[in-house]
C-alpha cells in the first residue's frame, strides 16, 4: 500500500513538471487560458477567483449537467473525484454523500445557503435521494475539513448546490424509459436589472427495481419537488431575497421480515416530506458586502409496513448567520460573521433540542501578485458539550505562467447529533460517554493549463480523533480513538478537437481505523471515471462515460468491485427543442453500493428539452 502511494506521487508529480516545461510551445486560444475567471464561493463563502483560492473545489456547472443527462444531484456527484455515493439500492432510497473518507454525518451540505443536513438521522447527515438537478445551476464540492467558515459537520468538506436566478425563460423536459419510468419538469424565470424570479416544479415516478439485491419484487418510488427565489434591489446597495423549496416522496422499500427476520422483500414504505425556507439581506459597495439570512428547514420521515407505522422521525433547524466582508486595500480582505442555530428531533423516542452558536474571522492577503494567502479561527458553543476553536490555513502561488500550487491545513469539530446521544432501540442505551470527533487535515495540490488543457492533482490527509461509529451487534455508538483517510485525487481535462472532449479522473483514499487497522466501511480504494463527447456536427452529441470503483468494505459483507458504462446522445432539432436519450449501465452489470442492497441493471431512457 505505502509502495503505491509513493510511486503514484512521484510519476504524477513527474508528469506535471514536464507538463510544465512544454506548456510555453503550445500556447493556444482555449477554454482554461486562465483561472482568474473562475468564480468560486464555497472556498471564502465570497466570490472568489479559483486562482486565489488556497483550497480544492470541484464544480459542477448546468452545463455539465445537462451533457451528462443527470437526474439526481446524487449522480452528478459520483462522478466527481474524491466523493463517494452509497445508496440503498435503486431511484429514491436513502442516498449518502462522503468527501475523501469521512462519513456522511462529516459532509455539511447546502442548498443557496440553507443548511439542510437532517437533524434527526442518525448522524445528521443528508439524504441525496429526492435532490432533482431541476432547479440546479451549479454544484460545488468542497474537500477536506471546513470548520473555519462552517462549523461543525464539515469535517469532510462541503456540498453546495445553488438554484438557477440568472436567465430570463422557460424550459421544459419530459422523458421516460425502463422500469415505468416517467420524469418531467418546468422552470419559468422572469429578470430584469433590478429584480429576478424563479419557480421550477419537478416530478419522478418509476416502478423500480428490488431494494434487497436477494429480492424479487419491485420497489417503485415517486416524487414531486418545487423550489421558488426572488429578489428585489432595495436602492443602489442593498438587496432582498426570498428562497423555497418543497419535496414529497413516497419510495417503496425492502426490510427484515419475520419469522428470521433476513433482509428481503417486504412491503415496507417510507414517506418523507422536506421543506426549507429562507429571507436573505444584501449589502453590497465598493468595499464592503454583508449578508444576512434567517433560514428554516424541516425533514419529516414516516415508515409504514401495511399501513401500520414501524418508525418516524422528524428534525427542524432554525438559524440565522451574519457574513460581512470588508476589503481593507487591494490586497488585504477581512471576511468574518457569527450564526446562532436550535435544531430539534423527534425519532425513535428521542425529543430533544438543543442549541449552537458561532463567532469566525478569516483574513485574507496577498502580498503580490503571484500568491494569495488566508488564515482564520472560529470559536463554537453548543448547549449540551463543551464549547470548541478550530483554525485553517491556506495559500496559492502561481509559481510560474498557469501552474499553480495549493496547500492548506485546517481543523473539524463534531458533535454527536441528538439522534446518537439518545438512541436506545433494539437492546442498546445511550452512550453517556460519547465524545465529540475533532479532526485535523491537510492538502497540497498542483494544477497546470496547457493550451486547451488542464490538469490537477492533490494530496490529502485527514485524521479523526473519537470518530463516532455503531456497533452492529448491539452496543449502540461507541468512539473509535483515531481515524485516518489519505490519498489522492486526480483530475485531466483535455480539448482533443473543437468538437471532441475528454474528461478523466482517479482517486486514491486509504481510510482505516488506526487502533484495528481495518478499512472504514463504504470507502473504495480506487475510483476512476472517464469521460468522452464527441459532436460530429453542431446538432448532434455524442459521449460515453466509464465509471470504476473499487472493493468496499461493508457490513454484513463487503461490496465487489464493479465497472458501469453509459452511452447518451442529444439532437438539437431547432435552438428550442432537443430530443435525447441515453442507456445506463450497457454491461448490465450487478453492483451493489451497499451491502444486500442492489442496483439496476441495463436500463434505456428518452426525452425532449424545449426551451422558450
Amino acid at each position: 500500500m505505502t509502495k503505491f502511494y509513493s510511486s503514484t506521487t512521484l510519476s504524477i508529480f513527474s508528469f506535471f513538471l514536464s507538463g510544465s516545461i512544454i506548456g510555453s510551445a503550445q500556447a493556444q486560444s482555449a477554454p482554461f487560458d486562465r483561472l482568474d475567471d473562475d468564480i468560486v464561493v464555497t472556498a471564502t463563502r465570497v466570490p472568489t477567483s479559483l486562482s486565489e483560492v488556497g483550497s480544492t473545489v470541484s464544480v459542477i456547472s448546468a452545463q455539465d449537467i445537462l451533457d451528462n443527462q443527470y437526474n439526481f444531484a446524487a449522480e452528478a456527484l459520483r462522478d466527481t473525484a474524491g466523493v463517494e455515493i452509497a445508496r440503498n439500492g435503486g431511484p429514491g432510497a436513502a442516498t449518502a454523500a462522503r468527501i475523501r473518507g469521512a462519513a456522511s454525518g462529516q459532509t455539511l451540505v447546502m442548498i443557496d445557503g440553507i443548511v439542510v443536513n437532517d437533524p434527526s438521522a442518525p448522524q445528521g447527515g443528508f439524504n441525496f435521494a429526492n435532490v432533482d438537478v431541476a432547479d440546479i445551476a451549479r454544484i460545488e464540492v468542497l474537500h477536506g475539513p471546513q470548520s473555519l467558515l462552517y462549523g461543525a459537520d464539515a469535517i469532510g468538506g462541503v456540498i453546495a448546490i445553488t438554484t438557477k436566478k440568472d436567465r430570463t425563460g422557460t424550459s421544459a423536459y419530459l422523458e421516460g424509459g425502463s422500469r415505468g419510468t416517467i420524469r418531467g419538469g418546468a422552470t419559468a424565470l422572469l429578470s430584469d436589472d433590478n429584480a429576478y424570479g424563479r419557480l421550477t416544479v419537478s416530478g419522478t415516478r418509476t416502478d423500480g427495481i428490488s431494494r434487497a439485491s436477494v429480492g424479487t419484487e419491485q420497489d417503485g418510488y415517486r416524487n414531486i419537488s418545487a423550489s421558488f427565489s426572488g429578489g428585489i434591489k432595495l436602492g443602489n446597495d442593498w438587496q432582498a431575497e426570498l428562497i423555497g423549496r418543497y419535496s414529497d416522496s413516497h419510495a417503496e422499500i425492502d426490510g427484515y421480515a419475520p419469522p428470521d427476520f433476513s433482509f428481503g422483500d417486504t412491503d415496507d414504505i417510507e414517506d418523507t416530506t422536506e421543506f426549507a425556507v429562507a429571507g436573505r439581506l444584501k449589502q453590497v459597495t465598493n468595499h464592503y458586502n454583508g449578508t444576512l439570512t434567517v433560514s428554516y428547514s424541516d425533514i419529516d420521515r414516516v415508515n409504514l409496513n401495511n399501513g401500520f407505522e414501524t418508525y418516524s422521525a422528524d428534525g427542524d433547524r432554525l438559524s440565522a448567520d451574519y457574513l460581512g466582508a470588508l476589503s481593507v486595500s487591494e490586497s488585504i480582505r477581512i471576511i468574518g460573521g457569527g450564526e446562532i442555530e436550535r435544531s430539534s428531533v423527534v425519532v425513535s423516542g428521542v425529543d430533544e433540542s438543543a442549541t449552537a452558536g458561532a463567532v469566525f474571522a478569516m483574513i485574507e492577503a496577498k502580498p503580490s501578485e503571484v500568491l494569495t494567502l488566508s488564515a482564520g479561527a472560529r470559536r463554537d458553543e453548543f448547549s449540551n458539550f463543551d464549547g470548541a476553536t478550530t483554525a485553517r490555513i491556506a495559500a496559492v502561488l502561481e509559481a510560474s505562467e498557469n501552474l499553480f500550487l495549493r496547500a492548506s491545513w485546517g481543523q473539524g469539530f463534531r458533535a454527536p447529533s441528538l439522534f446518537e446521544l439518545n438512541y436506545d432501540q433494539f437492546g442498546t442505551v445511550p452512550n453517556p460517554d460519547l465524545r465529540p470527533e475533532k479532526a485535523n487535515g491537510f492538502d497540497f495540490g498542483i494544477e497546470k493549463l496547457i493550451g486547451a488543457h488542464r490538469f490537477s492533482t492533490t494530496f490529502f490527509q485527514t485524521r479523526v480523533k473519537d470518530q463516532i461509529d455503531f456497533d452492529f451487534a448491539g452496543s449502540g455508538y461507541f468512539n473509535i480513538d483515531r481515524a485516518r483517510a489519505r490519498g489522492v485525487e486526480t483530475v485531466a481535462d483535455f480539448s482533443l478537437h473543437e468538437n471532441l472532449s475528454a474528461r478523466a479522473s482517479y482517486t486514491f483514499t486509504d481510510a482505516v481505523d488506526l487502533d484495528t487497522d481495518l478499512p472504514l466501511l463504504r470507502q473504495p480504494k480506487h475510483k476512476a471515471v472517464a469521460t468522452i463527447s464527441y459532436a460530429p456536427v453542431q446538432s448532434l452529441n455524442l459521449s460515453t462515460s466509464i465509471l470504476y470503483n473499487g472493493p468496499e468494505a461493508d457490513f454484513p459483507v463487503g461490496n465487489d468491485d464493479f465497472i458501469r458504462i453509459d452511452l447518451r446522445a442529444a439532437y438539437a432539432l431547432s435552438e428550442k427543442i432537443e430530443i435525447y436519450g441515453r442507456i445506463e449501465n450497457l454491461t448490465d452489470t450487478e453492483y451493489e453500493d451497499v451491502s444486500g442492497y442492489g442496483e439496476a441493471g441495463i436500463s434505456g431512457f428518452g426525452g425532449l428539452r424545449v426551451r422558450l
